[in-house]
């Protein structure tokens, strides 16, 4: 059984027990004189507790739970008299201030919907509520639980997450994974979001699936389509032009499959079936069904499958530029520095390079750089239309 379930279950069988408790003596007591005596009184601080225990291990799934971020907080003891009941529980106080760059802690905006996802699945109560301007984003959370049949709410946790708004947000995608290729390791010990492809069916394909998820970084199906030369081959998993609408899904089922996890899907080569509205809308129904996005590798600018994804309303986004057409690592670091400041005019940008150590290296070198210019580092999936 799912350890949130259990302890969802676990709570509810323990407010039970407290209710059960307390409604055996849910008349006045009075003594023989008719003097009433004292409150009943319940006492909610093992619950807290229970709630304190259980919040700190769920932020720290989310790199929310270092000391260090934690600005200001307090724990105070509550009481309340409703009729014959005195109600008692801890009140927690947290305002955590989430860096902007750091090793393991993402974009707010990006976390948010799975955090709360998660406490609403742990806690009886969860209020949020979001608010994001040019300067910051504040995530509120508020913890509760119901006493007995009272429709009161006891409030146990309020939390507030601040972090600075970026100046831009700049998504790398990492193209030609299936190879263990010069350069594997090196982009794998990048210690911020990256977005790596991988083409199917290659020799190193499930193994460097594994490594990207294991390294926390962004997992896509690298989709080999046809290219406008005849003679340039695209390797296994390849969808031709001349295929009808059956047969490029069922190829692009398999090759999905093949990957475990996906969130999403470029394409490889495909400078003629890309620019095929006949291939591109069977592969958007296929990432429509399976709720997965489509970034545009923009191999060709006759591509339409950036139109076809927002036409069938499939998460989609495009890539501006490639960074490594020359394989030299200073050159790869001159035309990242390019695209950060382009990023830093439009905002947000996806640029994609490849399995290369020049490649890996020049991104390295250059994080403190960009992020000194104030540009994050993002998935492809933090900037989707």
């Amino acid at each position: 059984m799912d350890i949130d379930k259990l302890f969802t279950i676990l709570l509810s069988m323990l407010l039970l027990l407290l209710l059960s408790a307390c409604s055996q003596d849910s008349q006045p007591t009075t003594s023989n004189q008719g003097t009433e005596l004292e409150s009943i009184k319940v006492d909610y601080s093992k619950l807290s507790n229970q709630f304190d225990n259980k919040l700190d291990s769920i932020l720290k799934e989310f790199n929310l739970d270092k000391e260090i971020l934690i600005s200001e907080s307090s724990q105070k003891d509550k009481e309340v008299q409703r009729e014959d009941y005195k109600f008692t529980w801890k009140y927690n106080y947290r305002k955590l201030e989430v860096p902007l760059f750091d090793t393991n802690i993402t974009l707010l905006s990006s976390l948010k919907d799975e955090l709360i996802n998660k406490l609403d699945q742990s806690f009886p109560i969860v209020r949020a509520d979001w608010s994001q301007d040019e300067s910051e984003q504040r995530l509120i959370i508020d913890i509760a639980f119901k006493a007995q049949s009272n429709s009161e709410e006891f409030k146990t946790h309020h939390l507030e997450f601040i972090q600075p708004e970026p100046k831009a947000k700049l998504a790398i995608v990492i193209d030609d994974w299936g190879f263990n290729r010069q350069g594997t390791e090196e982009m794998l010990s990048i210690d911020r979001p990256l977005t790596m492809a991988v083409l199917p069916f290659r020799p190193y394909s499930d193994k460097d699936a594994r490594l990207i998820r294991e390294s926390d970084h962004e997992l896509i199906l690298h989709q080999p389509l046809e290219p406008t030369n005849p003679e340039v081959d695209p390797g296994k998993g390849a969808i031709y032009s001349k295929m009808d609408s059956k047969q490029i899904k069922e190829v692009f089922e398999k090759n999905l499959d093949s990957l475990v996890e996906v969130v999403g899907a470029n394409h490889h080569m495909g400078s003629k079936a890309s620019a095929d509205s006949h291939v591109m809308k069977a592969i958007i129904e296929v990432l429509k069904k399976r709720d997965l996005f489509y970034l545009d590798s923009s191999t060709s600018q006759k591509s339409v499958g950036f139109e076809t994804a927002k036409e069938y309303g499939v998460p989609t986004t495009l890539n501006y530029l490639f960074i490594d057409n020359i394989d030299k690592k200073e050159e790869v670091k001159k035309m990242i520095l390019r695209l950060a400041k382009i990023a830093l005019e439009k905002k947000e940008l996806v640029i994609i390079g490849h399995v290369r150590s020049n490649t890996a290296l020049a991104i390295q070198e250059l994080i403190p750089i960009i992020e000194d210019m104030g540009v994050k580092l993002v998935y492809v999936s933090d900037l989707l239309e």
